[in-house]
């Protein structure tokens, strides 16, 4: 078997932040000499795939600064210290939709950029939705756009939807109900 692994030899934070941290670290690649990595030390996210009871999903929309437009995305947030990744899917579809689900059912885990980030997002398909608000974070202005399965296809298939944690979940969740069904 061919050998991959790269072991840290030592590094240095270049920046701490509220919810990131830039380190360097210096490495051994398999083959013996060093490198550097760059790395993004980011915490664990969650993004929920909700469905409503007339089959619309439940998407949001809002400005993202760093990319500077509007994006249409799925609820989502970063779990707080302390937090299970579930009560962190039921908290943010509470926050960001105003509903919160009676069925929370794991979808699947995946990094979003592991070239450089060790951010993991923990994706949930919610259902049996209630009202249940809560109030927004005071940083976020979040629009609630219950959109139709089928116009999800199209955004999908027309490719106007940018966000990677929505795009892997709406894939995944619909590459599901491929299989299964409703």
């Amino acid at each position: 078997m061919i050998a991959l692994r790269e072991d840290r030899l030592e590094g240095e934070t270049l920046y701490r932040g509220r919810i990131l941290t830039l380190r360097r670290d210096r490495v051994r690649l398999p083959q013996g000499k060093e490198a550097l990595r760059e790395v993004v030390d980011h915490a664990i996210a969650v993004g929920v795939v909700a469905e409503n009871d007339r089959g619309e999903i439940l998407l949001v929309r809002q400005f993202r600064y760093a990319v500077g437009e509007e994006l249409l995305e799925i609820p989502a947030g970063l779990v707080e210290p302390g937090e299970d990744v579930r009560e962190t899917a039921h908290r943010e579809l509470r926050e960001e939709t105003g509903f919160d689900a009676e069925e929370m059912t794991p979808l699947g885990r995946f990094y979003s950029s592991p070239g450089f980030c060790n951010e993991e997002i923990v994706l949930f398909l919610g259902r049996h939705l209630k009202p249940d608000p809560r109030p927004q974070d005071d940083d976020e202005r979040i629009v609630l756009c219950p959109t139709p399965r089928q116009e999800v296809k199209r955004l999908l298939r027309e490719g106007r939807l940018k966000d990677g944690k929505t795009l892997v979940a709406l894939h995944q969740y619909l590459g599901m109900e491929d299989d299964h069904p409703r």
